[in-house]
């Protein structure tokens, strides 16, 4: 049994760490000083590192232990000692939470100092039934136990057992320290290492390897919805906060679209407790809500915003004067600026910190928005050939092809004048750009009225697109919001969505009505 350990200690280090230095966290205790000799064995270099968080009498002989093992094994020791316990109470944080903060804390700042690619740490295949287990129980986490690396973390040693890197020790005549604490029943860990899994594993033999397994597919799974989740949130980097599209979110499963929205809770550093989900549930639908840290969620022109407090004014170009909102104020180029800022979908709680510089009492720059970028040029463009395909019976969908000011492309749906239910705007442009000699599309940008279909986006993805803007959501087909299909390029959402979500609905509100009074 003890040469399987090193073999698959090995096999497994080789997998998470195969070069550079290492910090080894070493406690004292029986798995972490086996750690620390193992990987004295396969020659590797390494610092061992060892926190005294100060909360039992004999933790300072507990370092010290420590200490002379890493002599004897040749290896650096770095030990610092910390009063948890009054971090805990200054913070009025859980004891237990604040210890294993300051820990790892402790331990990337080791890494960082002395160049070490990875920290491994003892947690074994015992440590992670436990974690199931009181995760299970408390309802704190989904039950995924103890991840095998996270970060520059590394836990080489989540498939042996406890008794085995025991015996381990006692064949090479290692003493080890025992943590006095391990064995106090009052000790939620306690219990369940001492009372509840030897009983489970007593009626149900392989109970520890079988709730290893379980926590590894529950990983593999967790993984793949966060990434699933992540792909609902989809943002205009021209807000200055936090925005998402909320047509997404609102058409994806419930389960799904809470998992999104936790990631869009801890984005702003609130807490994701049900009382926040339920705020954002109903900002979601357009409404507003306060949200801890005073943060306000707004749902606004298809998008989820979170409004952090007011800040201190972002600076003016030179030659300007900053100028407070007032919806009336007249623009350089003409309009108002209230009307400029609802055709962009600007909230009006952010309308009014939005740095906006003025000449001679009228507004001449808009971080981000006026004089107008590029982008916005072509998306109006494309708003103006859906225009002309809606005169002409099309549904109102218009796409421009460009690469910075070169236009390469655009068209307009055709499908009804072509007889071809292939003809939409975004396939015609890349035919057109094609039939030009173009041969790839990497570094073009596509400005499209409507969110791609799954066969317009397979073309996009064909051709070597090299970035999609689109202006609002498409309900019934779009490839991300409703088919949830991952672009391999950039995609900017909403840039002019309410006029062309406006111009979708006049149209086939228009249909509806012909067809009324043609029955």
């Amino acid at each position: 049994m003890l040469p399987l350990v090193r073999e698959r200690f090995e096999a497994e280090l080789e997998g998470l760490c195969p070069e550079g230095r290492l910090v080894l966290a070493v406690s004292g205790g029986g798995d972490s000083v086996a750690l620390m000799f193992l990987v004295h064995e396969l020659g590797r270099e390494a610092v061992v590192a060892h926190l005294d968080h100060g909360l039992r009498p004999e933790s300072a002989e507990d370092a010290a232990f420590v200490r002379r093992l890493a002599e004897r094994l040749g290896f650096p020791a770095v030990i610092e000692r910390v009063d948890v316990a009054r971090i805990a109470r200054e913070k009025r944080e859980n004891l237990e939470a604040i210890a294993r903060e300051v820990r790892y804390a402790f331990l990337a700042r080791v890494a960082k100092a002395h160049g070490a690619r990875c920290i491994l740490t003892a947690h074994t295949a015992d440590d992670q039934a436990e974690t199931v287990l009181f995760q299970l129980f408390t309802g704190t986490a989904r039950a995924l136990g103890v991840r095998k690396e996270r970060g520059a973390v590394k836990r080489p040693l989540l498939f042996a057992r406890r008794r085995e890197l025991r015996a381990y020790l006692e064949a090479r005549g290692v003493p080890w320290r025992e943590d006095s604490t391990n064995l106090d029943l009052a000790r939620d860990r306690a219990y369940l290492r001492h009372e509840v899994l030897p009983r489970v594993e007593a009626r149900f033999p392989g109970a520890v390897p079988a709730l290893s397994r379980f926590a590894e597919a529950r990983q593999a799974e967790e993984d793949w919805l966060e990434a699933e989740a992540a792909g609902l949130l989809r943002s205009d980097p021209r807000f200055p906060v936090a925005n998402y599209r909320t047509l997404p979110l609102l058409k994806a499963p419930p389960p799904l679209r809470a998992r999104a929205l936790k990631r869009v809770l801890e984005g702003a550093r609130v807490r994701p407790e049900a009382r926040a989900l339920a705020a954002l549930e109903e900002a979601l639908r357009g409404g507003k809500a306060a949200l801890p840290g005073g943060v306000l969620a707004r749902g606004y022109a298809g998008a989820l915003f979170l409004i952090p407090p007011e800040e201190a004014p972002a600076p003016v170009p030179d030659g300007l004067s900053p100028c407070a909102y007032r919806k009336d104020l007249p623009m350089v180029g003409g309009g108002r600026l209230g009307e400029f800022f609802r055709a962009r979908g600007v909230p009006p709680e952010l309308r009014r910190r939005w740095p906006i510089g003025c000449r001679e009492g009228r507004v001449a720059w808009i971080r981000g928005l006026y004089p107008e970028p590029l982008e916005d040029r072509w998306m109006r463009r494309a708003l103006a050939l859906a225009r002309a395909a809606a005169r002409k019976g099309e549904v109102p969908v218009g796409a421009v092809l460009a690469r910075g000011e070169e236009v390469l492309a655009e068209a307009k749906n055709e499908v009804r004048a072509r007889g071809d239910p292939t003809a939409h705007a975004e396939l015609l442009a890349l035919k057109s750009a094609f039939e030009k000699g173009l041969s790839r599309l990497s570094g073009a940008t596509l400005y499209v009225s409507l969110e791609p279909c799954p066969m317009c986006f397979g073309a996009l993805v064909e051709a070597g697109l090299g970035r999609l803007v689109y202006a609002t959501e498409n309900e019934k087909m779009g490839a991300f919001t409703v088919h949830r299909l991952r672009p391999p390029f950039p995609v900017v959402p909403g840039r002019f969505g309410e006029q062309s979500a406006r111009l979708l609905s006049g149209f086939f509100a228009r249909l509806r009505s012909e067809g009324c009074r043609s029955g």
